[in-house]
């Protein structure tokens, strides 16, 4: 059952899927609509689920349950998972795209990971830029520690 995103509670699980390029309004739409009618009628063994998403930076989907109504399983995380892989194929976006991704404003530059160092280097990664961590599992991490100065990160042992 879908629930407003703001309603989740902070220990909800979450995955984040990271397209690798920005969505357009008509994509958005889509993905709203899709998401919406999936978690609508999202179940683990026959029990629904409570969940949410939101899209942040026009390229950032945010899925998170509720586990304290009803634990998602494998079978319900795979299902998720089709979500995502459907949209892909229909829209040609990558959303388990794992490339740096640095706030710029209000929207998203993607690095590679292997070319983090050179870009360090160049000066294209500062250690005031913000970064976005997709390996968040609980709601409360996300909405204190999903956005990190790079100089907090992994990344700083460049500088």
């Amino acid at each position: 059952m879908y629930i407003p995103f703001e309603q989740m509670p902070d220990h909800a699980r979450v995955w984040i899927y990271q397209a690798n390029r920005p969505l357009t309004a008509n994509e958005t739409q889509l993905i709203k609509q899709t998401l919406e009618a999936g978690t609508h009628g999202w179940e683990a063994h026959g029990a629904p689920l409570q969940a949410s998403f939101e899209i942040r930076y026009n390229q950032v989907i945010v899925v998170a349950v509720n586990e304290s109504v009803n634990q998602a399983s494998g079978c319900s995380i795979d299902a998720s998972t089709r979500w995502f892989k459907e949209l892909a194929a229909n829209l040609n976006i990558d959303f388990f795209n794992r490339d740096l991704a640095l706030v710029r404003g209000e929207s998203l530059e993607l690095i590679p990971i292997g070319q983090i160092k050179s870009q360090v280097q160049a000066g294209n990664i500062r250690p005031t830029d913000t970064l976005l961590r997709p390996l968040t599992d609980q709601i409360v991490s996300y909405r204190s520690e999903w956005l990190c100065p790079v100089n907090e990160s992994y990344i700083s042992r460049h500088f």
